[in-house]
């Protein structure tokens, strides 16, 4: 939660550079905390907000869009939690905004269809605006995930059309009566970030999957490593078992020298690797010819026990 919070303090200083950013960015605090109720012929636009960063982003932004100094009013939510209510009362004069606001959707269907040519917004700074006040990024020390939550399945659909829209492979489930767009990929979260803004975070973000990629590769390294000892070992320990059985039915007098001088190495430096052996034998045999001595002593050992077999049956 503690990076979560960074990340939205960081974001919510950001100002954006233009109208079109500041229309992206106010759309989402609109569409996913706006409430606009209409009474005696008055239209009042009211968004509630829990964060004070955040709320200031909301004010800026209504100030820039609008023209206007809304009212901010403080209060407790039911869970006793501080939340600040920004309410503006809407004239004739601001229904040209709303209109092209609407615009963005097409109302004519049960379905609001996003439009992807609309160039009346950002849709970056509206991806921004929509993380400020419903998304979640976990610490990436710990596993990556992010996530914007919303209440109904058609703006769920929006804003994965829009990560999608940027090749960010979302993914969309319910839970806890919610509505979930999340992403889970290290890569497509690194690359959100950018997209919004979040350069401290960017860092930060890139630094721990550094390490974690620097981690994991010496991890499988060291597995790797282990695999092969392990395999080293037990193939030794069977090379020893078979020249023990050559010693104790022939002798390592009675087969060829070139077999009897790898077998007195393997017996020297019980468990050494190929490569070891090799500088035993001062590189005069390589590792494949230790390999095929020792694989000629296995089956020597194999025809010696087949042969006793034999003769006991």
């Amino acid at each position: 939660m503690l990076f979560s919070y960074r990340v939205k303090n960081e974001l919510a200083r950001i100002v954006p550079k233009n109208v079109y950013e500041q229309r992206g960015e106010l759309l989402a605090f609109l569409q996913l905390k706006g409430k606009i109720a209409k009474k005696d012929k008055k239209t009042t636009l009211t968004i509630i907000l829990e964060d004070p960063a955040i709320t200031r982003t909301a004010y800026n932004l209504i100030k820039q869009v609008f023209k206007i100094h809304p009212v901010v009013k403080t209060g407790h939510l039911s869970n006793n939690r501080k939340h600040y209510t920004i309410e503006m009362s809407l004239t004739k004069g601001y229904e040209k905004i709303f209109q092209e606001f609407n615009q963005v959707y097409d109302q004519s269907i049960k379905e609001r269809r996003f439009s992807l040519n609309n160039d009346l917004f950002s849709k970056a700074t509206y991806l921004r605006g929509a993380f400020l006040v419903n998304g979640f990024i976990s610490d990436p020390e710990k596993m990556y995930h992010l996530e914007i939550s919303v209440n109904d399945e058609i703006e769920a659909n929006f804003i994965h059309i829009l990560f999608n829209y940027y090749h960010l492979n979302s993914r969309v489930s319910f839970w806890k009566k919610k509505w979930l767009v999340y992403l889970k990929k290290g890569d497509s979260i690194f690359e959100f970030l950018r997209l919004i803004g979040s350069q401290n975070a960017l860092l930060y973000y890139q630094d721990i999957r550094a390490r974690k990629d620097v981690v994991n590769t010496v991890n499988r390294l060291v597995n790797c490593e282990t695999a092969n000892l392990d395999k080293t070992i037990f193939s030794a320990v069977e090379q020893l078992h078979k020249i023990d059985i050559i010693e104790k039915k022939v002798g390592l007098q009675n087969i060829p020298p070139k077999l009897v001088k790898v077998a007195k190495i393997r017996k020297k430096l019980p468990y050494a690797s190929l490569r070891e052996m090799v500088e035993e034998a001062g590189y005069e045999i390589s590792k494949s010819g230790i390999y095929h001595r020792l694989k000629k002593i296995s089956e020597i050992a194999d025809e010696l026990l087949q042969s006793q077999k034999t003769l006991n049956s």
